[in-house]
């Protein structure tokens, strides 16, 4: 098992500093987040030079629009392409989102018999699938294709997917986070578990500022030997400013995920 920090949740500052932050804290690795830095050609060398300070395990793909990689279908290419290049064996990305009017995307989605044929993945990487969340407040909307995870499992069994399961996604559905993570688990397919609370239609919060049974979760995953990843993505905004505080604050996260997942 590698305990992974995710990128996107210091977006705002350079990339090195994430790293170095994130190595400090003790992280074995990152979950890199393509975001719009990517625009630049050059800034995939930045990211290289990173590999230094702490390996990469898992890319994930962008899921805000990169004007320089073109529509959605091209960005996941080229998001499987980085992840050749760095010698990553997992890349993550969302179904597409009705919401935000994907529609070529969903056609081309809906097609594919075999998604690592297709995305000539079979002999290098994993390509996960993320369940989705549900979104808005006074009127909770679905705005994701397959925003049921059972049916985003039985489609990602159906066309050879594997999964990364969210747990403040699950919780925007109140349904019990640890039923659903044992079906993904069942899948034999499950790589990733990004890991984050949620409460009151607030969500990526700091592990214990929500209401979802973190602990109970962590500890069946140490129970069952699941043995892949797993990345705290938390919101930028639970976390302080200073360097000082970053690292003592995620120090602190990853020694509560270690007691609880029996890495301590």
């Amino acid at each position: 098992m590698k305990i992974l920090f995710s990128t996107g949740s210091l977006f705002y500052l350079p990339i090195k500093d994430i790293f170095s932050i994130a190595k400090e804290a003790g992280f074995e690795g990152c979950d890199l987040l393509i975001d719009q830095n990517f625009n630049d050609d050059c800034y995939i060398d930045t990211v290289i030079e990173c590999l230094d300070v702490l390996p990469v395990y898992s890319i994930h793909a962008p899921f805000l629009k990169i004007k320089a990689w073109g529509n959605n279908l091209y960005a996941l290419m080229r998001a499987i392409d980085v992840a050749k290049r760095l010698k990553v064996q997992v890349v993550n990305f969302h179904p597409p989102s009705w919401y935000n009017m994907e529609i070529n995307f969903f056609k081309w989605f809906k097609k594919v018999k075999d998604f690592q044929k297709e995305l000539e993945c079979e002999q290098s990487l994993f390509l996960t699938i993320e369940n989705m969340p549900l979104i808005g407040k006074t009127l909770m909307l679905a705005p994701y294709v397959l925003n049921n995870f059972e049916d985003l499992i039985a489609f990602g069994m159906e066309r050879n997917l594997y999964f990364t399961f969210d747990t403040t996604h699950l919780g925007t559905f109140e349904s019990d986070l640890v039923a659903a993570f044992l079906k993904f688990l069942k899948t034999e397919r499950l790589k990733n578990v990004h890991v984050s609370d949620y409460a009151q239609f607030k969500s990526h919060l700091f592990i214990g500022r929500g209401e979802l049974p973190i602990v109970k979760l962590l500890n069946t995953m140490r129970r069952l030997g699941y043995d892949e990843m797993v990345t705290l993505e938390v919101g930028p905004h639970e976390l302080p400013r200073t360097r000082e505080w970053l690292v003592r604050i995620l120090s602190y996260e990853l020694s509560f995920l270690k007691l609880q997942l029996g890495k301590a």
